[in-house]
């Protein structure tokens, strides 16, 4: 599989604001918008990006992708669908789903390197955004969480660059063996130990699955 390429729809990046959501004021960056033209990415993401999340950014999770072909599925969910940017990720891509990836890809994006590091977390700020309780829920059942990468070598970008694979970890962990444990499967000593096995895991999703191991 090495040297296939996806297709970017776009790239995108968020402020942080104070949005009203029903009853509820958010602090998020969640509004993200697509970017034309050349942005830098960094080790801990893109410029011009912010997180306002305490469990996204940082050097493990620099960048959150997601695949666009799972938009038809949520827009029979989700009724203020927006065709940009649907769960605050950084890249939209066509073709690249959960089980085509595994922990400790590697891809190369215009000038820089990314490597994959865990899949993306649904959080309760998607329910509150588009006013559907169950919507994380539904993201754990489903397994189309996205995933997040870690940058390798840092540079210039733009939604006109493909995903190219570089190298597949040798390992094979996509991101929907780690969902299918992460929220199901959540005390399988061997998937357990499989997953941790991974020198790219990312580090807290390493301790989180640790201490299940150790019950």
């Amino acid at each position: 599989m090495s040297g296939t390429i996806f297709q970017v729809k776009s790239v995108n990046i968020g402020k942080i604001e104070n949005l009203n959501y029903g009853k509820t004021i958010i602090s998020t960056a969640i509004r993200k918008r697509p970017v034309q033209g050349r942005l830098f990415l960094t080790k801990t993401g893109l410029a011009g990006d912010e997180q306002a999340y305490k469990d996204h950014g940082g050097k493990d999770k620099a960048l959150c992708v997601y695949s666009y072909d799972h938009y038809a599925h949520w827009s029979n969910i989700i009724h203020n669908m927006i065709n940009d940017s649907l769960f605050g990720e950084n890249i939209t891509v066509y073709g690249l789903t959960e089980e085509k990836v595994h922990i400790g890809d590697i891809f190369a994006f215009g000038e820089a390197i990314l490597q994959v590091s865990e899949p993306r977390n649904p959080c309760y700020k998607l329910a509150k955004k588009y006013d559907v309780p169950t919507l994380a829920l539904e993201m754990q059942q489903i397994g189309y969480t996205g995933f997040l990468c870690r940058v390798l070598q840092e540079g210039e970008v733009s939604s006109s660059d493909y995903l190219q694979l570089v190298a597949s970890h040798p390992k094979k962990v996509s991101i929907s063996q780690v969902n299918h444990v992460k929220f199901h499967d959540r005390y399988n000593k061997e998937a357990l130990e499989r997953i941790i096995e991974v020198d790219a895991l990312s580090e807290s999703l390493r301790e989180l699955l640790l201490k299940r191991l150790n019950k």
